[in-house]
């Protein structure tokens, strides 16, 4: 019987991927949006109620970029029977200029458009209903109040830019108020 000789050589490892980076940080958002929509020509007002959600995508530690989709409404403008409603579709750049384990301040520009609905009064008793889908944009900015690695309550106002018609059936610019609470949550958890 003839015995064999095995070689060996030094064994390798068994590898799994190197990781080389982290990607960017995504986080998710949904909550409540109230709209102090400006009607032209009036000199009040209309208070709006709805919803609002997105993402943001983290650029860097103090950038990102944020879409915004958002839906509020009044039942009964101005006691016309009928009612008024914005539907805002938004992305642009957010800036976190300091950022702690707690709290982050946070600036904001979002341009897109906005189909906004409604009854403007005509002054002659009756009322213009419509819609308009023009240029929307909103400026402004908030606080994110960290909760958990995962979570974080965000507050924030805009000045909400959009644009519907006046008494004269023209269409006419709107400097509505915005406020926004919305829960968010960090896709794979808060890396900051």
């Amino acid at each position: 019987m003839a015995s064999g000789m095995f070689l060996a050589g030094p064994r390798a490892a068994a590898q799994g991927p190197i990781v080389t980076g982290r990607g960017p940080e995504v986080e998710a958002h949904g909550g409540f949006e109230y709209v102090g929509q400006e009607v032209p020509s009036q000199g009040s007002s209309v208070p709006m109620y709805g919803v609002d959600g997105g993402m943001t995508v983290g650029v860097s530690q103090h950038l990102g970029v944020r879409l915004d989709v958002a839906y509020a409404r009044a039942w009964n403008e101005y006691g016309s029977g009928h009612p008024s409603d914005i539907l805002s579709y938004m992305a642009g750049p957010v800036f976190f200029p300091v950022r702690t384990r707690r709290v982050s301040p946070y600036i904001e520009l979002l341009v897109g458009g906005a189909r906004v609905t409604g009854a403007t009064p005509d002054g002659q008793g009756g009322y213009i209903r419509g819609y308009a889908n023009e240029l929307a944009w909103a400026g402004g900015g908030g606080l994110e109040l960290h909760t958990a690695r995962e979570f974080s309550l965000r507050i924030g106002a805009d000045y909400f830019h959009t644009s519907f018609w006046d008494p004269n059936y023209a269409l006419a610019p709107q400097g509505n108020i915005r406020g926004v609470v919305s829960f968010t949550y960090y896709l794979g958890g808060r890396r900051r």
